[in-house]
């Protein structure tokens, strides 16, 4: 019952607040804007709001972030239908039969049916959320240091070998983060490392900084010199209700796609475009023949639509009650929430009840205006699409160096930023996903503490931090990922046809 309580409480708490309502509002227009401009993102766009978070308190700015990342879930569908380009990641399934639906007449149709099954996904996972938390950090408080550091390796592991397809290039971003996250004082000795005689490393690389560059800066270059050639947009025609035929089609492909992406958002590293990849895949198989997949489904639409907003809601649980992000966006948020001081983790809800209901309520909130923005302004939103890159990159570039300035008033973190920047369209140009360098960044410094206070405990045995039975649960899982995740069809290929050459060398003429 505390549970039902605490939520009712923030619940009203948001619905008697014109201010925390008209922020969750411009979070979720902010958002569906930052969604529906490919390249853009809720990454990009969280990031760029840092002015805005070190100006208002942690009650304000965080409401304000969660609602832009569930709007920027909904703004991805417009651009991914109508101009067949997924505005951001979790929509690139949503092209499959979006846009087919919209070449067919339907558009107006398939960006009213993608909202609401995106404002299902939203609802169930939010309902999933609330009941999740509050277990999932109890449980929480039973880890200890080396349990945590398990738990981090598993969390980086997963979302190296989730992420983009090919592990090994996953792991060297994920060991590029961490690797930043080292430069400063080392946290025992007191010794500066990897300063290179510089005082202003000394604090280390601001994570904020490295996150602006890589997603601000490197966006804004990936997107002008490796963008696709324009494309027409599709008209807004046909009918804009759905259909009962519609509706009947697409309950239950979103509802299984809502389960789907919040368990999806749980995993560390599967985030909004796995948990769409997977909900349209059982989609497929499960539809017949005569669904047409692919060419314009009902059910094609809204299995992913409904799965990457879940996930949304889904990657709040590891992130609020084991303080592990599980994606590029949710390790900006932990980021935010390292900002203000706050430790989100086991602890996090008692020591922060109200803020952390609200920022759970906030979600529930942007669901709601989500889908009624998205539905009545949809037309308006996307004459968005005509404006060209061009006039857009200078601004947000512009907007990206002003937040790294105003963090420590500092050129040098413009110029830091300048340098994650081309890293992360380097990153981009050898098929390194940017998100994974941002959490290995972010979670590099928690990995290194809970070893050493770990290592602390145990008077220096790693063998007895690795053998505690909580934290071999989590490295086996980790080692399951790698192993899988090896490409070892690849080398045994390679060994029978060098042995099939061998033997036929062998053989007389």
């Amino acid at each position: 019952m505390s549970t039902i309580n605490d939520l009712l409480s923030a619940l009203d708490g948001i619905a008697a607040s014109p201010t925390l309502l008209l922020v969750i509002l411009g979070g979720v227009v902010l958002g569906t804007i930052a969604g529906l401009l490919p390249g853009i993102g809720p990454s990009t766009a969280i990031a760029l709001l840092l002015p805005v978070a070190i100006t208002v308190p942690a009650e304000i700015s965080l409401p304000l972030m969660v609602s832009l990342y569930l709007g920027a879930e909904y703004g991805g569908r417009i651009s991914a239908i109508l101009l067949n380009i997924p505005g951001d990641p979790g929509a690139i399934m949503t092209t499959l039969d979006g846009h087919p639906m919209a070449l067919k007449g339907k558009a107006a149709t398939a960006l009213s049916i993608s909202a609401l099954a995106s404002f299902v996904g939203s609802v169930l996972a939010f309902l999933g959320l609330a009941f999740i938390a509050g277990p999932m950090s109890e449980l929480g408080l039973a880890f200890g240091p080396g349990a945590y550091f398990a738990v981090v390796v598993m969390a980086l592991v997963l979302s190296a070998t989730l992420v983009g397809s090919a592990p090994m290039l996953g792991l060297t971003a994920v060991a590029i983060g961490v690797a930043v996250s080292t430069v400063g004082i080392e946290l025992q000795s007191g010794l500066p490392r990897f300063t290179f005689g510089s005082f202003t490393l000394l604090e280390g690389v601001d994570s904020i900084v490295a996150i602006i560059g890589v997603f601000g800066v490197g966006e804004i270059l990936a997107s002008t010199t490796m963008g696709k050639d324009s494309q027409v947009m599709s008209k807004l025609s046909g009918r804009f209700l759905p259909t009962k035929s519609d509706l009947k089609q697409g309950t239950l492909p979103s509802l299984r796609g809502s389960v789907i992406g919040f368990v999806a958002g749980v995993l560390p590293g599967a985030g909004t475009t796995i948990a769409a990849f997977f909900s349209y895949g059982l989609e497929k198989r499960l539809a017949p023949a005569s669904a047409g997949m692919g060419k314009g489904a009902v059910r094609g639409l809204v299995a992913p639509e409904s799965a990457n907003n879940a996930a949304v809601s889904g990657s709040m649980v590891p992130l609020l009650t084991l303080g592990i992000p599980g994606s590029g966006t949710t390790a900006v948020l932990l980021a935010y929430l390292m900002m203000y001081g706050l430790n989100p983790g086991p602890g996090f809800f008692d020591a922060n009840p109200e803020l952390g209901w609200t920022i759970i309520g906030a979600l529930l909130f942007s669901a709601i205006l989500g889908v009624v923005i998205n539905i009545g302004a949809s037309p308006l939103l996307a004459k968005i699409l005509a404006i060209p890159m061009p006039f857009m990159a200078p601004v947000i570039l512009i907007l990206a160096l002003i937040s790294c300035y105003s963090i420590h008033n500092s050129v040098t973190d413009v110029y830091i930023a300048l340098a994650f920047g081309v890293l992360g369209y380097v990153m981009r140009l050898v098929g390194m996903a940017p998100a994974l360098l941002v959490i290995g960044l972010v979670l590099g410094e928690m990995l290194e503490r809970n070893l050493q206070q770990a290592l602390g405990l145990t008077s220096g045995d790693f063998w007895a931090v690795a053998t505690d039975p909580l934290a071999m649960v989590f490295l086996i899982i980790a080692l399951l990922a790698l192993v899988s995740a090896l490409p070892w069809k690849r080398w045994v290929g390679k060994e029978n046809a060098d042995a099939e050459v061998g033997a036929g060398g062998a053989q007389p003429r």
